[in-house]
This record gives structure tokens, C-alpha cells and sequence, in this order.
């Protein structure tokens, strides 16, 4: 039996020729005789017998092959990417606690390393903001109003969270982050709507006794803060309209891909000085007054200006303020906000706060999680260093590591010369490289290592040594571990560590039948974005990018009027908790995107990085079950399959790609996807459709479709799946009428021990 293998070019003999045919009057417009006696059409019809037989012989080519001339054109197969998160360390020792970068922690079997080093000491961190309080005012304007106030604060029960204060003429709650960020009911600080607009950062020790010796060791040493947001795109759902709307906002400003990728805002961060009086010279006995903050060194901030997740290193200054664990900030502009909880005040070491310069426009957003110790870790791990062989002086030379899904520029290669070892550098291709260049590459899934062939790269001589220093090794959906998976790291000292967040961005190597489906593209696109597929195809290249759809011409604030130069991306992430059945990519996403597409775009392309647009809707559905069939097996079975052919997200939808941008949702096209399930006879009434009205804020029904807009898909907020006549969509199921039937006594045994 024959094996059929892939049909890379299936044109014939006819097609072939009719495509050469048609060329000519584009290059020879003075060629008019196109019959076959024409000398010329015998020529192109035997060119088009031997191409239709090189076609053939190239379509016999084995994947091993294809793969070896997918690297000679200098395209490599998509590596495995990693996870990242941070992870949290906790001592109890009061001199602290050092830990180098390259450290490994584990969650099971996966491999981490911290990215960094960090030092621990016995400490905890509190995050505060100052919440306005206007909800204790009423509608009453002028002093009646202020007496309400009064008397409002004055009846607020002490609480352990939150207590009122008044700042000049304004009231503000103290409100405290909860200690469980993944919790569903966690509420991040919002610090945009603070009355301060600041971020506050309490510093606590482990333990009362602890406070003097830890603020005594702090003095010029580096604190390690990590800060997390809800990076979510606001507003959410997001929703695609033009500006001129009454009510509406520009959502263009901050999905810009130069916006999403700009330099980081400025943030102050200042420890404060507490209340203290003037401090005397020694030198003089002069009186000066001491300000109440000194402004911290910033060593490293990965939040990029406490835009997203990251770490920041803060100096301490030679010396901390001791503050008094018995006395409370007033509570005005300038002092922290007070902490009722007396074990907690006592704990007390200093107060940070972080905020924007005067003339800064950005604000602080969503604070979701803040915490000290905080080290970033990656989803990698460090191989051995190995002796590889010795050189043959032959071009090519291939020499393999031991351990594949290598890293990509992580590897450090040196090779033995007469005067020494000599450090090699890894390259994508040898393209660019000449004769004396010490150039090598790494097929990073089989990690095999190839050297030049002489005129393009170096090649190691007829015995030098070749070796490889150090190479990291990792990747994979493995690394998207929960949160608190992780909790041992090595050469820890006793400290107990756990990642508060969960790992994310890790992504499997691409397969060899996807990598080979890509190559026309691939060599087309020369990893450069100019057409549409272009931007689409790399958009999803980048790790939690599930779909990506591009629209010409598409300005968000005036998606109905084609604009010249503009292009937006629609992007689909992998998935989201949320909202599963409508996910929406989160800032840090776009970030990701717009950074790999802005590399690669044309400079004279406008581009946005914008969430998809959901039209919710809802469905009813009444169906006869056949004989023999159970009932609510059948019902979520059409239930399922009706998801699934509306879902967003492949491998669902109506060509397994994700329901298509600005398809209609007919209702003759759903109940013929509802009959089709298994133990359906036949549907008891027609389909009901209805979608969502913000207006009204109720359902509409739709006689036979729903009409969207080209960059809308809809969500499915509601489906009812019934045996027999379905109930108006969007109602949902529920209990049936009893009428004036009295209820069934049931008698209850009694209880015996």
C-alpha cells in the first residue's frame, strides 16, 4: 500500500500553465497569439510539465528534510517558553538572610531560579491607602451637612481595618489589602481614587521583639519589595464604539503599541521621618528642622514605575527613625494613616510611601498584592558544564548537549586554542558572518550545536577541545503552577518560601507539523509584519496569545470610518478566570505583544493592541429527547455543543479558529447545530435568540439573528436547555408551578443514638 504523505504545492500541469499563460501580458504585452501552434505556449507547456515533475519529487520529501531546509533558511522552530512569577522568602533569623541568584526552587518537579539575589530579613509588609469616606455625607449642602459628618464618624465603630479621620475638610477610611490576593472576593486598593492618591507600605517586624534590633540592622541596606496589580483593561467588558457617543471615553489612548511600551512614569518612594522636633548641631547647637521624609534610592525597579508586576530594590538610609510603637500619625497629608490594631502598630518598623511627582498625569492603579523578601523567579534550571569533543577541522560540525529544550542565548561555548580557552558567541544564523567570526548556533529543542563552514564562521581545527561553560534549560505549560505550588529553594537557610502569584507564560516548543505548516509563511514573513496574516501569525507567536485578529484601517475611537495607516490587533489570550466564556487579555498581555510587533512593523504603521468586543447574548433552546435517552444527559450535551460552536477561542467555532469577528449569530444556523447531538428527535419550538440591551438592561429577543458589528463576537451569558417548549431566552431555568397542589408529608424517622 502506498503512504500518502503532505502535498506541499498540489497545482497541476494545467494549472501551471494557465498561470504562465496569464503572465504574459504583464511581461511580453506584445505576445497576442496564444494558440498551440505558437512556438512560445509549446515552450511554456514544457515548462509546465517540468514543474508539474518537480512538484511531485518535492512533495516526497521527508520531514527530517523539511526541517533541515527550514534552518538553511535561517527559520527555526518556535522554542519553548518560560514561566515567570516571584517568590516570597520569610525568616525568622534577625541578622537576616542572603540569597545569590541562580538559586533553585521547585514546585514538584518543575525547576525554578531566582533571577536575582535578595536578602530576607524577619519582616512583613502592609500596604494602606486612605479611602475617601463620602458615603458617610448626605445630599444636605453647608454646615448641616458637616454636623451629619460628624456625627457619622463619631458613631463608626473602632475597627481592626478601617477608621475615619478627617483631613482639612475631608474624611478618609484607612483601608488595608487583604492577605490573600488569588482569594475571589480579594479587593485591590484602588489608589487613583485615594484621597492622597499614595501608596502607603508599612514595614513590620515579625515580632514586637524583633523591632528594635531590625530597624537597627536596616541602616543602608536594601529592601526587597514586590508589587503586584489587576492589570485588567479598563473598562471591563471592554467595548468598542466611537467617541463621539455621549458618555464615552478615547480607549486608544493607553492600547497604542508605542503607548503600551513607553518609558516607565516616575514614582517617589520616601521613608517617613515619624514626629519628631528639631534636631540640634553638634557642632554648633543650632536648631534645624528635620523634614518628615527622606527620599529612598531605587537600586532596580521591574514594575517599570509600579505599572506592572514586579520588584523593586529600596535603599534604607544610614540610619531609621525609631518610632514610637504607644503614639499614632495624626493621620493629615503628610503622616502615614493610623493602624488601629495594637499588635500590628506595635510591629511598626517604618512606613513607605509611594506616589507621582506633582506634575506627573499618570496615577498608581489597582494594587492587588505587596510584599518584602521578593525575589522574581523563572521557569529554567543551569546545566553542568560538559567537554563536547574535540574539533575535525571539517565546515559543519555538529556536537550534541545532553539535555535538549535549551534556552535560547543562554548557552556560553569556548574552545581550546593554542594561547587558551577563547569564549564563542551563539548566533540565530551564520547570514552575517564571516570567515574569521567565532560564531556558533543551538537547535534549541534537539540541543544539537553547529559551527560554520569556514566561509561563514569559524571552524574548530583538527583537535582543539570544545566545551560548554554553562547552558539553561527549561520551558513548557509544566511552569504555570498555582499559587503557593513552590516552596522549596535550595541553599535557603531554614527560610520558608512560596510565590504568592501564580506562573505564567510558559508555553510548549511548537510541534513539528506546526512548524512545518508555517514555513511558506515563515519564509514570506521573514519574521517581518507588513501584511495582515503577518501581524496575526506573530501576535500568536508570543506566550498566552491564543488568538489574534487583525483589522485594516480600524481606529478605536472611530471604528466605523476607515482610517489611513491604521491597523488593530484583536487579541485572545489563553484563558481567563474571570470570565471564561468571554476572555479578555490583561495589560501585561498587550505589553508582551505590542513589544514583539512594534520590533518587527513597518515604521510608518499606526498600530493598537485592543480586547475583543463581546456581544452578550442568550439562547433557549427546547428539545424532544428520543425513547431510551436520558433526559439531562441529552440537555447538556446540546447545552455543550452550542458553547462550544459559539466559543471565542479555538478549537471551537463554527471552522474551529474561534467564532469569526463580525459574523452574525442566525438562529436557523443554531438549531440545525441542536438536532445534530445524539438523542434528539426533534426541537419542541423554534430557537429563541435574544441579546443583551444596556439601555434597557434587559433582554431583547431577535426573530432570526443578532448582527455584529466586524470586530464584535458574541458571548453566550445565558442558555436554556429544556424538554419541550423552551421559556423565553435569558429567563434561565426555573422551578415549575406547582399550582394549587398541597405539598407531600414526608414522615422522618426519628434519631437513635
Amino acid at each position: 500500500m502506498t503512504l500518502i504523505g503532505p502535498i506541499l504545492d498540489d497545482r497541476t500541469y494545467a494549472q501551471l500553465k494557465d498561470e504562465l499563460v496569464k503572465r504574459i501580458p504583464v511581461y511580453a504585452p506584445e505576445w497576442t497569439d496564444y494558440n498551440e501552434s505558437d512556438p512560445g505556449i509549446a515552450l511554456l507547456e514544457l515548462f509546465a510539465y517540468l514543474g508539474e515533475s518537480l512538484l511531485f519529487r518535492f512533495n516526497q520529501i521527508p520531514d527530517a528534510t523539511k526541517v533541515a531546509f527550514l534552518r538553511l533558511l535561517g527559520v527555526q522552530p518556535r522554542p519553548a517558553q518560560c514561566a515567570r512569577t516571584l517568590l516570597a522568602l520569610s525568616t525568622e533569623r534577625p541578622e537576616g538572610l542572603q540569597v545569590l541568584r541562580g538559586k533553585v526552587a521547585r514546585a514538584g518537579s518543575v525547576a525554578f531560579q531566582t533571577q536575582d539575589e535578595v536578602y530576607a530579613w524577619p519582616m512583613e509588609a502592609l500596604a494602606v491607602r486612605k479611602r475617601a469616606a463620602d458615603q458617610l455625607g448626605a445630599d444636605a449642602a453647608g454646615r448641616a451637612e458637616q454636623r451629619r459628618l460628624d456625627d457619622a464618624v463619631a458613631r463608626l465603630p473602632e475597627s481592626a481595618r478601617r477608621r475615619a479621620q478627617q483631613v482639612g475638610s475631608q474624611y478618609f477610611e484607612v483601608e488595608t489589602l487583604g492577605p490573600d490576593p488569588m482569594a475571589v472576593d480579594a479587593v485591590p486598593l484602588d489608589i487613583s481614587a485615594a484621597v492622597d492618591h499614595t501608596l502607603w507600605v508599612a514595614l513590620l517586624a515579625a515580632s514586637d521583639q524583633l523591632r528594635e534590633p531590625l530597624a537597627a540592622s536596616l541602616g543602608d541596606r536594601t529592601v526587597f519589595l514586590g508589587v503586584s496589580f489587576t492589570e485588567a483593561v479598563d473598562p471591563y467588558p471592554f467595548v468598542l464604539q466611537p467617541v463621539a457617543q455621549a458618555g464615552s471615553t478615547s480607549p486608544s489612548g493607553p492600547l497604542r503599541a508605542d503607548s503600551l511600551v513607553v518609558d516607565p512614569p516616575p514614582v517617589l518612594w520616601e521613608l517617613w521621618n515619624g514626629t519628631v522636633g528639631p534636631a540640634a548641631s553638634a557642632q554648633t547647637g543650632a536648631t534645624a528642622s528635620v523634614p518628615p521624609f527622606t527620599t529612598l534610592t531605587v537600586l532596580g525597579d521591574s514594575t517599570r514605575g509600579l505599572t506592572t508586576t514586579g520588584v523593586l530594590k529600596l535603599q534604607m538610609p544610614p540610619r531609621l527613625p525609631r518610632l514610637n510603637p504607644a503614639g499614632q500619625p495624626s493621620g493629615d497629608w503628610e503622616t502615614p494613616p493610623p493602624i488601629d490594631e495594637p499588635k500590628t502598630a506595635a510591629r511598626i518598623v517604618g512606613w513607605l510611601r509611594a506616589r507621582r511627582p506633582a506634575d506627573s498625569r499618570d496615577s498608581i492603579h489597582l494594587v492587588r498584592w505587596v510584599g518584602v523578601n521578593v525575589v522574581p523567579l523563572v521557569q529554567s534550571e543551569t546545566a553542568s558544564p560538559e567537554l563536547l569533543g574535540s574539533g575535525t577541522g571539517d565546515p559543519g560540525q555538529v556536537y550534541r548537549l545532553t539535555r535538549p529544550s535549551v534556552l535560547p542565548q543562554t548557552t556560553q561555548l569556548e574552545v581550546e586554542e593554542v594561547d587558551g580557552w577563547h569564549p564563542w558567541t551563539e548566533v540565530d544564523s551564520f547570514s552575517a558572518s564571516g570567515a574569521l567570526d567565532l560564531h556558533y548556533t543551538v537547535d534549541y529543542q534537539s540541543g544539537a550545536v553547529t559551527f560554520g563552514s569556514g566561509a561563514r564562521g569559524r571552524i574548530p581545527q583538527l583537535g582543539q577541545r570544545i566545551r560548554v561553560v554553562s547552558y539553561q534549560v527549561g520551558g513548557g505549560v509544566a511552569g504555570n503552577v498555582p499559587a503557593g505550588a513552590i516552596s522549596v529553594l535550595t541553599d535557603a537557610g531554614g527560610a520558608k518560601v512560596s510565590n504568592p502569584l501564580p506562573a505564567v507564560g510558559g508555553a510548549d516548543p511548537v510541534s513539528l507539523a506546526a512548524a512545518l505548516d508555517e514555513i511558506p509563511a515563515s519564509v514570506q514573513r521573514r519574521d517581518r509584519a507588513v501584511t495582515m496574516d503577518d501581524f496575526s501569525a506573530l501576535a500568536r507567536e508570543v506566550a498566552g496569545v491564543k488568538r489574534a485578529e487583525t483589522l485594516p484601517l480600524l481606529h478605536p475611537d472611530s471604528p466605523r470610518q476607515p482610517a489611513a495607516g491604521v491597523l488593530s490587533v484583536v487579541v485572545f489570550p489563553n484563558e481567563d478566570q474571570r470570565n471564561p466564556s468571554a476572555p479578555e487579555p490583561d495589560l501585561a498581555l498587550l505589553r508582551r505583544v505590542a513589544a514583539y510587533l512594534n520590533d518587527r512593523r513597518l515604521v510608518t504603521a499606526e498600530l493598537y493592541l485592543i480586547p475583543p468586543t463581546y456581544r452578550r447574548i442568550a439562547v433557549s433552546v427546547g428539545v424532544q429527547v428520543r425513547q431510551g435517552y436520558q433526559v439531562d444527559a441529552v440537555r447538556r450535551w446540546v447545552e455543550q455543543i452550542l458553547r462550544q460552536y459559539l466559543a471565542p477561542l479555538p478549537d471551537f467555532g463554527p471552522e474551529g479558529a474561534g467564532w469569526p469577528l463580525g459574523r452574525a449569530i442566525r438562529r436557523a444556523e443554531l438549531e440545525a447545530i441542536a438536532v445534530q447531538v445524539d438523542g434528539v428527535e426533534f426541537l419542541a419550538d423554534d430557537l429563541l435568540l435574544a441579546e443583551w440591551d444596556d439601555t434597557a438592561a434587559q433582554w431583547t429577543a431577535q426573530d432570526r439573528q443578532v448582527t455584529l458589528d466586524a470586530w464584535e463576537v458574541p458571548e453566550l451569558a445565558s442558555i436554556t436547555v429544556v424538554q419541550g417548549p423552551p421559556p423565553p431566552a435569558g429567563q434561565g431555568y426555573w422551578p415549575p408551578d406547582r399550582g394549587t397542589n398541597p405539598p407531600v408529608l414526608v414522615p422522618v424517622p426519628p434519631e437513635v443514638c
